[in-house]
């Protein structure tokens, strides 16, 4: 299955029902269908092509939707670009990918560079920018029926965060997408009755192929929101009443620390799902204590889509991001390439018919990570008798002290039990004698004393090995965050070399 059969089917089982909405305004699917067709008809009329890749930088909202939908209709390659990108990084994934055209608000333009502009084909715009194509007039386009010149075409090229190396390019065919949609939505039992809305970027996997296709697919109505704002959440969910929400741990803390968190009704919501980094303890907690719901882990990649989940019917288990989901075969390994026991930490390998094609242009990076069918994901978890995961860590993230291993998660909970610390990160700071050393970063409960170093180092002391004990602390009022929602440690590790300051 194609996305253009997913919309079509749904638009005719539900062509009245509410597919997206943003602010005041929404599409049924009948009125979401027709529009994708007709800026698909809008796209072939410019002179482009099965294969050709085209660009988007636009906030949340139908355009972008839109944009998405009728770019793989025509067998185009979308390349969502996140707003958030400065320059640089729109620049580069313009060139690496070899865009043809690009659709951006003029909002955004200001971090295309005229170099950036000079490479690219066609420009379109959502508002009317002289120079460009209107994109308002390509809606007015004759409908488009869909191409389909090649069994499974390659839809999307996700760009990775890039925040420990230059953005990698992540390619994916639509049925291998379709697929993941279909393992998602099963997975969690979604329906028609269900609802969901996006914070997040809808161009990012978690929230494209977690939230608007799984609603597209069943049709549920998905909301979404112009920007990642607490107040603004709160006022959306109150009106929307979502029956599941999918958001990254350092944004799920932000809006459940927000005092509307906990006035909200949340009698309809059904699960909440995080994933992309390690949620901690005391998130569960006040997940369970503000929500009434347990906060599910999930963990997969850009490259495999979900691999793991806590189930949503139970049992869940705090702490841990779940169970290989159906269809999915997950290994942990050792460096010799056997499987480790239940309570060891071995590598983990996933094994999915919906895997990457590869990462665009890199065929050196794509061979490193796939093997016989397994792609290496560079994380590193332990798995207990019931086969579910605990994940420990990322190998790069690992800090080699004096020729020992010191793996940051276990730090960071032997750390958050401290009960004035709401959340502990710790990275690798470089040494001179030592190569690396630990440094810890936390936040605190609000209206708790900071226990300052020496009594934190006493804490850590009391459970981990002389090693292992970071050896500075700095408190910080708030997480860094990538443009994905997960923990940025890189800039964490860049804040550790100036001493814990964020400068």
């Amino acid at each position: 299955m194609d996305f253009a059969t997913i919309l079509e089917e749904s638009a005719n089982r539900h062509a009245d029902r509410i597919a997206v909405t943003a602010g005041t305004q929404s599409l049924t699917y009948a009125a979401l269908a027709d529009r994708v067709a007709r800026l698909a008809g809008g796209l072939v009329s410019l002179g482009l092509r099965p294969g050709d890749r085209i660009a988007t930088l636009l906030p949340n909202g139908f355009d972008l939707v839109t944009t998405l939908l009728a770019a793989t209709r025509a067998e185009l390659i979308a390349v969502p670009i996140t707003t958030r990108y400065a320059p640089p990084q729109v620049g580069y994934i313009l060139r690496h990918s070899g865009a043809r055209a690009l659709v951006a608000a003029s909002t955004f333009l200001q971090n295309v560079t005229a170099e950036a502009r000079a490479s690219l084909d066609i420009m379109i715009g959502s508002n009317n920018e002289n120079g460009m194509v209107p994109l308002t007039d390509l809606l007015q386009s004759n409908p488009a029926s869909p191409l389909r010149t090649c069994p499974d075409p390659i839809g999307l090229l996700m760009y990775t965060s890039g925040t420990t190396s230059r953005p990698k390019g992540v390619a994916h065919t639509q049925r291998r997408m379709a697929r993941r949609v279909d393992l998602f939505v099963g997975e969690m039992g979604l329906t028609a009755a269900d609802s969901t809305m996006a914070v997040a970027d809808v161009g990012r996997p978690m929230v494209l192929l977690g939230q608007l296709l799984p609603m597209l697919r069943v049709g549920g109505r998905t909301t979404l929101l112009p920007r990642i704002d607490p107040g603004l959440f709160w006022a959306e969910y109150t009106a929307n009443r979502p029956s599941y929400l999918t958001t990254g741990p350092g944004i799920t803390f932000d809006l459940i620390d927000h005092p509307a968190a906990r006035t909200a009704d949340h009698a309809g919501l059904r699960f909440w799902v995080t994933g992309g980094d390690k949620a901690l303890p005391a998130l569960h907690r006040r997940m369970a204590e503000v929500v009434g719901r347990p906060l599910l882990e999930m963990c997969g990649m850009t490259e495999t889509g979900f691999y793991a989940v806590n189930p949503w019917a139970g049992p869940v288990k705090v702490g841990s991001i779940g169970l290989a989901m159906r269809g999915v075969a997950v290994r942990l390994v050792a460096p010799d390439g056997g499987d480790v026991p239940p309570g060891q930490v071995g590598q983990i390998v996933v094994r999915t018919p919906d895997l990457m094609i590869g990462y665009w242009n890199d065929t050196l990076q794509t061979h490193r990570v796939l093997r016989d069918g397994w792609l290496d994901t560079g994380d590193l978890a332990s798995a207990d008798d019931d086969g579910y995961l605990w994940f420990v860590g990322r190998d790069k993230d690992m800090i080699c002290r004096g020729g020992m291993k010191v793996a940051p998660a276990m730090v960071e909970d032997a750390m958050i039990t401290h009960p004035a610390l709401a959340g502990v990160a710790v990275v690798g700071k470089s040494d001179a004698r030592y190569g690396q050393i630990p440094f810890a970063f936390y936040r605190l409960h609000p209206g708790a004393a900071d226990p300052g170093a020496d009594q934190l180092r006493a804490w850590a002391a009391s459970q981990l090995d002389e090693i292992s004990v970071p050896v500075a602390f700095s408190p910080l009022e708030r997480w860094p965050v990538t443009d994905q929602g997960k923990l940025d440690r890189s800039r964490l590790v860049w804040m550790a070399e100036a001493g814990g300051a964020e400068v």
